[in-house]
């Protein structure tokens, strides 16, 4: 499980239903929820987790997604197996690794220290812990 310190920017609910917007390094991440913690809170520290097998990568990617959570990383570990494979990024100083297919990793040509794109839905997004600061 990936997990990403961050502070919680902004919340906007209609009825049971929250889009929590937090700030990741120099990053604007987006969570939607039906049920949120009454301790989350604006400017609040939280450490959110993505599983992952919900990463997306790109390379060279142009255009428009549906998916919320563009972060842009380096490759800085890579191992392959037979069907799967873990491709760890690099993001500002923080591990992220995505487990994508053998056959992706191959006909994206992925390699160290290339730059890539992890994409990932707002619904993907999780909070794992709030701080008691």
């Amino acid at each position: 499980m990936n997990k990403l310190e961050a502070i919680v920017s902004k919340i906007k609910s209609k009825q049971s239903l929250n889009l929590v917007s937090f700030a990741f390094n120099t990053n604007t991440l987006t969570m939607i929820s039906l049920d949120l913690d009454e301790k989350v809170k604006e400017d609040k520290k939280v450490l959110l987790s993505i599983k992952p097998t919900n990463i997306t990568l790109a390379k060279n990617f142009e255009g428009l997604l549906s998916s919320s959570n563009k972060l842009l990383g380096k490759i800085s570990n890579l191992e392959i197996g037979e069907l799967l494979s873990s491709v760890i990024c690099d993001v500002n100083g923080t591990l992220i690794e995505a487990v994508i297919t053998t056959n992706s990793l191959e006909k994206m040509n992925l390699s160290l220290n290339e730059d890539i794109v992890l994409l990932f839905k707002a619904s993907d997004l999780a909070i794992m812990e709030i701080s008691n600061d």
